[in-house]
């Protein structure tokens, strides 16, 4: 996406993560049937390809940016985002603005900026009962994620574009740590 996609940081806690790539809104659950031992069937729930290597490939663009936390956030944060897709052949025009446009159709925005905070938010835990091994567990899968809980961001905006001319689709994910009097 040329010089629209690249990282910045600075010591007050602000990043700029770039993920380029087609963004996924985050996707209802789905179930399954699975047949377990003996032939007892039980209903598994799980979450579509698409939407887990949508997320994957964001925490990967987040870890890859300067100034990424070796330790997550503790705190409010600021999260606003700007979701690029790719350009319909309508938008492809001489007539048509070469910038960006904006885009008024599905996914929903709330929809794509859930699939960024599941992303950047650790997996919940299943706990043992035992209070060291739960903690050391705690402590050891809040490693390489950007906040402790998903409660803790407040959303600025959110916008959908369908990229520039010559730009390929993607997300500008900007986080800020929110100062403790505001």
């Amino acid at each position: 996406m040329g010089e629209l996609f690249t990282a910045e940081a600075n010591a007050v806690g602000r990043l700029v993560i770039t993920a380029p790539g087609l963004p996924v809104a985050q996707a209802r659950h789905r179930d399954r049937v699975i047949h377990g031992k003996g032939g007892r069937a039980f209903v598994q729930r799980y979450t579509p390809k698409e939407t887990m290597a949508w997320r994957r490939n964001v925490l990967l663009a987040a870890r890859q940016t300067s100034g990424y936390p070796n330790e997550p956030w503790a705190g409010a944060v600021r999260l606003s985002m700007e979701a690029f897709f790719e350009r319909p052949q309508r938008l492809m025009t001489r007539s048509s603005p070469a910038g960006a446009i904006r885009k008024n159709t599905k996914p929903d925005s709330d929809n794509l900026v859930k699939a960024v905070m599941d992303a950047l938010t650790p997996p919940k835990l299943k706990l043992t009962g035992n209070q060291a091994i739960d903690e050391a567990a705690r402590l050891e899968n809040l490693r390489g994620y950007l906040w402790i809980d998903d409660g803790q961001v407040h959303l600025g905006p959110v916008d959908r574009w369908y990229a520039a001319m010559g730009c390929g689709p993607g997300v500008i994910i900007t986080v800020e740590r929110v100062p403790e009097g505001e």
